[in-house]
């Protein structure tokens, strides 16, 4: 029997993040390969330069072709990995949970549109089956392996580049009652922060700096920048908790977890007590999560045969 191979893809808006691959989320149509070009896709005659720039924020992600796109630059990694250009897969991917039951099964039907799909990636050729798409929720897959050690009353909140997730867990039980998305994420900061830096340093700073200095907390720039950048991200991470506390959260009762790209904004910028707050680093977290979910139905599926 032909072995299924289970992979996950986190399809963010600022970068598609696998379990052992992260790269930036754009696309960019070319008539040619040219040898600047990093990664490229070649799918039905056209070329596509991937990961040279981010995605747009997008709402709904199958209004065009460019999360198909990044899937098989994903899967490329991915089976590259494995020593593979030939292999029948099943897709574990993610939507931002208040959107599960508007956009799954759209999102599903897109991804699967190709029984079989042929494309190169870097000039390797690869011909994928697709098995089946299972879609989860984003937030709760980078935590569903370890839900039992979430005890009390627990907020989790995976900020990405374009929204902020937000589930309550008690006692190792998602509320399936309490859970949101919002227009919170690493890129709407650096958006709001254009303005305001230039009022505040005179000076037009590349939205590369300052997304460095929101991961990293600092970066090798001039003081007055690293200063100016960084009371904005503070000033945005105000708004996060506030939003959060709208949602009902008190640090006297609830345990506070961030994750996400937008968990190092927290951690750097944020007026919080450390000791009551949980930092989630690992950017794979959600297509680790994808993954888990995808056996844990498998392993049901045989149960119950």
């Amino acid at each position: 029997m032909e072995q299924i191979y289970r992979i996950g893809i986190d399809h963010g808006y600022g970068n598609i993040k696998t379990a052992s691959h992260i790269f930036e989320s754009g696309v960019i149509a070319k008539e040619s390969v040219s040898e600047l070009a990093g990664m490229i896709v070649e799918y039905e005659g056209k070329f596509y330069e991937i990961g040279s720039t981010h995605k747009e924020y997008q709402m709904d992600k199958v209004w065009d072709e460019d999360y198909y796109i990044l899937t098989m630059a994903a899967l490329a990694k991915e089976l590259k990995d494995r020593g593979l250009c030939h292999a029948s897969v099943i897709l574990a991917v993610g939507l931002p949970i208040k959107w599960m039951g508007e956009q799954g099964a759209a999102f599903r039907k897109y991804l699967m549109k190709n029984k079989e799909v042929t494309f190169k990636c870097n000039d390797i050729r690869y011909h994928v089956k697709i098995e089946d798409v299972e879609v989860y929720a984003q937030g709760f897959a980078a935590i569903a392996e370890n839900l039992k050690d979430y005890k009390g009353f627990n907020i989790i909140a995976d900020i990405g580049n374009g929204t902020m997730n937000v589930i309550f867990v008690v006692d190792g039980i998602p509320d399936s009652a309490r859970y949101y998305t919002e227009r919170f994420g690493v890129d709407c900061c650096v958006i709001e922060m254009r303005s305001e830096l230039t009022n505040k340093v005179h000076t037009v700073v590349d939205d590369r700096i300052v997304k460095k200095v929101l991961k990293d907390g600092t970066a090798d720039i001039g003081e007055k920048y690293l200063k100016a950048i960084s009371e904005c991200a503070t000033d945005y991470t105000e708004k996060i908790m506030r939003k959060l506390r709208e949602y009902g959260y008190n640090e006297e009762l609830t345990k506070l977890h961030f994750l996400g790209g937008g968990a190092m904004l927290m951690k750097h910028f944020a007026k919080l007590d450390k000791d009551k707050v949980h930092f989630i680093e690992d950017i794979h977290a959600n297509a680790k999560g994808y993954e888990y979910l995808s056996h844990q139905r498998q392993l049901r599926k045989k149960k119950q045969n």
